[in-house]
Parts: C-alpha cells; structure tokens; sequence
C-alpha cells in the first residue's frame, strides 16, 4: 500500500481538473481539435478525446509530485502510518524490499507504455480532419512509436538544455530520426504536452534503476524512527 492512496488522491485530483480545463476549452471555442471532437460525436472521436482526458489527468497528477518522487522518501514524517512502514521495511529481507520497490516501480513504467500505445491507437484512429489539424495521418504502429520517442527526445532536451540546440540535436537525433511537425497552434500544445510526458515517463524509469539507492535511504531512515518510536514509547 506504499504511495497507493496517495497515487489515487493525485490522479483523482488531476482528473478534475483535466475536466475542468477541457470544458472550459470547449465553451470558448479555443481549440478547433476539441471541436471537431465534439461535433463529430463518433466511437473514435470519443475514444481520442477520453485518452486526451486520461493522459492530461495523468500528466497533472505528475506534476503535482514530480519534484518529490524522483528519489522518493519512503518513510515520511514520525506518525502510527510512518512507524508500521519503517517496522515493515526493517523486518523484510533487502532482496524483498528491493523487488517489492522495483515490480511496484516497475509497474508504473509499464503504466506509461500503455498509456502511450492508447495515445498512438486513438491518434491513428481518430477523424482525418483531426490528424491533419495536429501532426497529419499515421499508422497504429507508427504514432505509437512516434510519441514514446518524441516523449524521450523531448526529456532529454530538458535534462540536457545546458548544452544547447546545436549540440543536443545529434543526441535527440539519435533517439528519433524524424521530429513530429504540428501543423497548428493545437498540435504545438499537443507535442508539448506528449514531451512533458515522456519526460515524467523517463523519470519513472530512473526511478526504477535506482531503487537500490531508494531502499538504502529508506532502510536508514527506518531505524531512525523505530528508534525515535522506542523512545517515545
């Protein structure tokens, strides 16, 4: 149950605004995808516009804790939930708590590639007259792989920005040949959005490989505050 309600809280949140954002978009006419969308009113439209809702809920939610969760603190402040998880920690085997850490974390980045492949799925199926209003007609497959490769790109041009475009061309070349082109003010906002994305997917993945670090923190912390419980009882 580590993070879970917290996770549920943040998306439940971020899905209310996400909501919110998207119907004030709609009633003042701002985004002629949202439109089309809305006057289309078919199974695909409904599908992309609700994978548009998801990703945005997700992606707000992110933010919300982005900047807390890169090397999580596992056991925070000393309370009843705080002294359970420190007592939890120390009497698990390193490899449990380790593989516990990693298949939750893990789970998370797989999380994202699914929510990616909805995206591409969606993007591909969606009305013509929507594709050519953001980045123009691609396959399944290839949105698919376009957006998780821009996703990536795209975080390393803000993990890397200190270099420069010149120099971070090469790099992000690397990673996708081909850079996606809106073709609209919406589109922009929509590559904004699916780099901002993959910046918090690559995060989920550092997260990931540096769980060992995440449980030696944890596991010190942890006998600090059954120390702290002792004590205090």
């Amino acid at each position: 149950m580590l993070g879970i309600v917290k996770l549920v809280r943040q998306t439940i949140e971020g899905s209310v605004v996400a909501m919110v954002l998207i119907g004030v978009v709609a009633m003042m006419g701002s985004s002629e995808t949202i439109n089309i969308l809305l006057s289309d009113l078919t199974v695909t439209s409904a599908l992309f516009l609700l994978v548009i809702a998801i990703v945005l809920a997700d992606l707000i939610a992110k933010v919300i804790s982005i900047f807390n969760t890169t090397f999580p603190d596992l056991v925070p402040d000393l309370d009843k939930t705080a002294v359970k998880r420190a007592w939890l920690i120390n009497r698990l085997q390193p490899g449990q708590t380790i593989a516990l850490l990693s298949g939750a974390y893990a789970a998370r980045v797989a999380l994202f590639l699914i929510i990616f492949s909805a995206l591409g799925l969606s993007y591909a199926s969606a009305p013509q007259a929507v594709q050519e209003n953001l980045f123009g007609d691609y396959a399944p497959v290839e949105a698919i792989d376009a957006f998780i490769r821009q996703g990536v790109a795209g975080s390393i041009g803000y993990f890397l920005f200190f270099l420069g475009p010149d120099n971070l061309k090469p790099i992000t070349s690397a990673v996708i040949d081909k850079p996606i082109v809106s073709a609209s003010v919406d589109g922009d906002v929509f590559l904004a959005g699916i780099r901002l994305y993959g910046f918090a997917f690559v995060l989920a993945v550092l997260r990931t490989l540096v769980t060992p670090v995440t449980y030696v923190r944890a596991r010190l912390r942890s006998r600090k505050l059954s120390g702290e419980a002792e004590l205090a009882a």
